[in-house]
C-alpha cells in the first residue's frame, strides 16, 4: 500500500480585491492549499478553523477592519497567535512597514508584488515555522524527560536518611534537584557520621551523583565500616563513574559513641569550624582535593583528630554560603558567617536567620548557588 501524501500547507490570503486573491492563489496553488477571505471579519473566522493556516498573507487597506486590526486580533487569540503573518500591501512607507512588524508580522511585501518574490518569502517563512515547531517539540520531549529524571532523583533522595538527634541544618537549593548533599547516620557501634558535600554546579547534572554517595554511606555504615573506608570507597566510585570535569567537594565527620572524640576530613569545602564557648577553637581547612578527581589519596594522613568538651559545636557549609555576592560589598565571606555563628547561635531555634542575612547582603531572595549549613552538637 502506497503511503498517503502529506497534506499541503494551508495559506490564508486576505484581500478585499478578489483579483489580488486570484493572482496570489494562482501563484501558490500548485504547492499549497489556499483559503481566501475578502474581509477582516471573515479572515478571523477562517483562521480559527481546523486545520489552522500555516501562514497568512494579509492586506492592510480594507473597509470596516483594516489589516493592522486583523493582525492585532490574531495575535491576541491563543488559537491564532503563533500563525506567521506577512503583510501584502500598497502602503510602502518605512513607518507603515515598522508598524506592521511591531504588531507581530514576520515580513512585509509591497504591491505591486513580484510572484517569484512572494513565492520565495512564503517558502522561507514556512521553513522557519517548521523549524520552530520541530524545535518546540524537541524541547517538549526534553522537558518531559527532564521532569521524569527529576522525579526519579527526588524519590531516591527522599530515601536519604538524616539522623538529626545531634544535628541542625539549613538547606536552600537553587533548583528542586540540588547539587548540595547532607547525610547523617549512626553505625551499629554508636558512631555518628555526617557528610556534607557539593557536586560541581547545581541542578540536574549536579544532583545525579547524590543517590550513589548516599547509598555508599548508608550501606557501609550499616556494616560498621570506618569513616576512612567509607570516604575512600566514595572517592573510588566517583573517580570511576563521574565524567571528566565533574567532582564532589565534601566534608566527612566521624563522632565517637561517647561524643568526646572525632575525625574530620575536608576535601574541597570551605574551612569547617569547631566552636567552643563562643569562640572559634579550631579551623578545619580543606587538605584534600574534591572527591572524584584523583584515585590515589592519603585519607589516613589528612584527617583532623579532635577532642570535644560539652557544649562544642562543629559547623560545615557549602561555598554557596560564603560566595553569595553583593554588587557593592562583594562576597558574604567567612568573616560574616563566623560572626553569625558566634552570635549566641546555640540558643536560637533554628539556622534560618542566615537566609535573611544572605538576602540582606545580596539584595536577592533567591541565590545563584545552593545554600547548605550544618551544625553538629557535641
Amino acid at each position: 500500500m502506497l503511503p498517503r501524501p502529506s497534506p499541503k500547507p494551508v495559506i490564508l490570503v486576505v484581500d478585499d480585491t478578489p483579483e489580488n486573491i486570484d493572482i496570489l492563489k494562482g501563484a501558490l496553488i500548485p504547492d499549497y492549499t489556499v483559503r481566501p477571505a475578502t474581509s477582516g471579519q471573515t479572515a478571523l473566522r477562517v483562521a480559527a478553523i481546523l486545520p489552522y493556516p500555516d501562514l497568512i498573507l494579509l492586506d492592510i487597506m480594507m473597509p470596516e477592519m483594516d489589516g493592522y486590526e486583523v493582525c492585532r486580533r490574531l495575535k491576541s487569540n491563543p488559537v491564532t497567535r503563533e500563525i506567521p503573518v506577512i503583510f501584502v500591501t500598497a502602503k510602502s512607507t518605512e513607518g507603515d512597514e515598522l508598524m506592521g512588524l511591531n504588531l507581530g508580522a514576520v515580513d512585509y511585501i509591497v504591491k505591486p508584488f513580484s510572484i517569484p518574490i512572494v513565492q520565495s518569502r512564503v517558502k522561507t517563512q514556512l521553513s522557519l515555522r517548521n523549524a520552530t515547531q520541530a524545535l518546540a517539540e524537541k524541547n517538549r520531549v526534553l522537558l518531559a524527560e527532564r521532569t521524569l529524571i527529576e522525579s526519579i532523583l527526588l524519590k531516591m533522595r527522599q530515601a536519604d536518611r538524616i539522623h538529626d538527634q545531634h544535628l541542625r541544618f539549613l538547606l536552600s537549593p537553587v533548583e528542586t534537584t540540588a547539587g548540595d548533599l547532607l547525610l547523617s547516620t549512626v553505625t551499629p557501634d554508636g558512631r555518628e557520621l555526617v557528610l556534607l558535600g557539593d557536586f560541581t554546579g547545581h541542578g540536574l547534572s549536579a544532583a545525579i551523583g547524590g543517590p550513589l554517595v548516599a547509598y555508599i554511606l548508608h550501606d557501609l555504615a550499616i556494616r560498621n565500616m570506618s569513616a576512612l573506608e567509607i570516604l575512600a570507597t566514595i572517592n573510588a566510585q566517583l573517580c570511576a563513574r563521574l565524567p571528566t570535569g565533574h567532582f564532589f567537594a565534601a566534608a566527612l565527620f566521624e563522632i565517637s559513641q561517647d561524643r568526646q572524640h572525632g575525625l574530620v576530613w575536608n576535601a574541597g569545602l570551605p574551612t569547617a569550624l569547631l566552636v567552643r564557648q563562643g569562640t572559634v577553637h579550631a579551623r578545619l581547612p580543606s587538605t584534600l582535593p574534591p572527591l572524584g578527581i584523583l584515585a590515589a589519596l592519603d585519607f589516613a594522613g589528612e584527617a583532623f583528630q579532635l577532642i570535644f568538651v560539652a557544649g562544642d559545636r562543629l559547623y560545615a557549609f557549602s561555598d554557596g554560603v560564603v560566595e553569595a555576592s553583593s554588587p557593592t560589598q562583594g562576597m558574604f565571606g567567612e568573616d560574616r558567617l563566623e560572626a553569625f555563628l558566634l552570635a549566641d547561635l546555640p540558643n536560637r531555634d533554628s539556622l534560618d536567620p542566615l537566609i535573611a542575612l544572605l538576602s540582606a547582603h545580596t539584595g536577592l531572595t533567591t541565590f545563584e548557588d545552593d545554600i547548605t549549613l550544618a551544625e553538629i552538637k557535641l
